[in-house]
């Protein structure tokens, strides 16, 4: 009875151990497998290389950990090789951005540079276009004031002159009445005259009748009729050769004195002030004054007859002038000491001057 207790107490511890190993086989191997599952390569590391029996035997579980830690190292290889092209990358991807804030701020600063110069540029052009306008502006209120002095001083000239023209004109309406009145005196004087010689004479046939008969006294008539005739004769000799001499000087031209034409001429009217200088020297100047600026002619004159030209070598209006080669020829209808008068060739009036 005890022999076979001890047997089955054997058999029981025995199959305790098996059961036992293949338990902590089975863990082993549940172990391995979580461990290759999860990636954790010491744990799997450790396994296979801590002596346990049932993992070496089994060539499945060796295939698999060697497909493993065959699969973790090319992965950490391929980990490796991936860090370094990141940091490969990285560090290119840092020295372009470098690059670029470099090149970036270098640019900034040249654009800068390019912006203060372009700036310094346009302030120096706008200085300078407003000292051009300022200079522009002063030479345009100079010569405005200039054109204004000039204006001024031709109406004041031409107010001068047409108060002297007026002042003359009443002189010479005051002369001509005084001339009239005393040439109507003359004549009053001569008929007092013709009449008293007429009365004187008249009484003498009238004491002849008185003592003789008329027939015997005929000479008395001849001497009342001759009296009176050789007065009147003279003042009828007086008369006609002046009307002769007006018609005369009507019909003859007009013939040209230089000496006449020299001098300064003006011609006044509400619209412009002409005034026209005749030098010596056969060089003129022509300034016409006007409301809107002053034009003036230079240049060379001569005559011949009763003609008249104008060499014009030069033309200025108000600042501005130009050289040029114009003949101008004018007829000489009136010319004296006081008045000179041009037709032009379409026969017009071009100018009526007065000193």
């Amino acid at each position: 009875m005890r022999i076979p207790f001890l047997i089955l107490i054997v058999h029981t511890l025995l199959f305790t151990q098996i059961v036992s190993a293949a338990s902590e086989e089975a863990k082993l191997k549940g172990a391995l497998l979580k461990a290759i599952k999860n990636h954790n390569t010491e744990m799997v590391r450790a396994l296979a290389d801590g002596g346990h029996e049932s993992i070496d035997r089994d060539d499945v579980l060796q295939e698999k950990i060697y497909e493993y830690l065959d699969d973790e190292r090319q992965r950490e290889i391929a980990a490796r090789e991936k860090a370094k092209a990141d940091a490969i990358a990285k560090k290119r991807a840092e020295e372009k951005a470098k690059q670029d804030a470099i090149a970036a701020q270098k640019a900034a600063k040249e654009k800068a540079a390019a912006d203060a110069i372009a700036k310094q540029k346009a302030d120096a052009a706008a200085a300078a276009a407003a000292v051009s306008a300022k200079k522009a502006a002063q030479k345009k209120k100079k010569a405005d004031a200039l054109a204004a002095k000039k204006r001024a001083e031709a109406k004041k000239k031409a107010q001068a002159k047409a108060a002297a023209e007026k002042k003359r004109k009443e002189a010479a309406a005051k002369k001509a009445k005084e001339k009239k009145a005393r040439q109507a005196k003359a004549a009053e004087k001569r008929r007092q005259q013709a009449a008293a010689a007429k009365k004187k004479a008249a009484p003498k046939p009238t004491a002849t009748v008185k003592k003789a008969t008329p027939k015997k006294r005929p000479a008395a008539k001849p001497k009342v009729v001759a009296a009176p005739k050789a007065k009147v004769i003279p003042k009828a000799a007086v008369t006609v050769p002046a009307a002769a001499a007006t018609a005369a000087a009507v019909t003859e031209p007009v013939a040209v004195s230089n000496k006449k034409l020299i001098g300064s001429w003006k011609q006044i009217s509400s619209e412009k002030v002409i005034t026209l200088n005749i030098n010596p020297d056969t060089s003129f100047m022509l300034e016409q004054v006007e409301d809107d600026g002053t034009l003036t002619l230079t240049g060379t004159w001569k005559s011949e007859e009763n003609i008249f030209m104008l060499s014009i070598k030069k033309v200025q209006r108000n600042v501005h002038n130009r050289e040029t080669d114009i003949h101008r020829i004018y007829k000489v209808e009136r010319l004296s000491n006081h008045r000179l008068v041009l037709r032009d060739k379409r026969n017009r009036i071009a100018y009526d001057l007065k000193r």
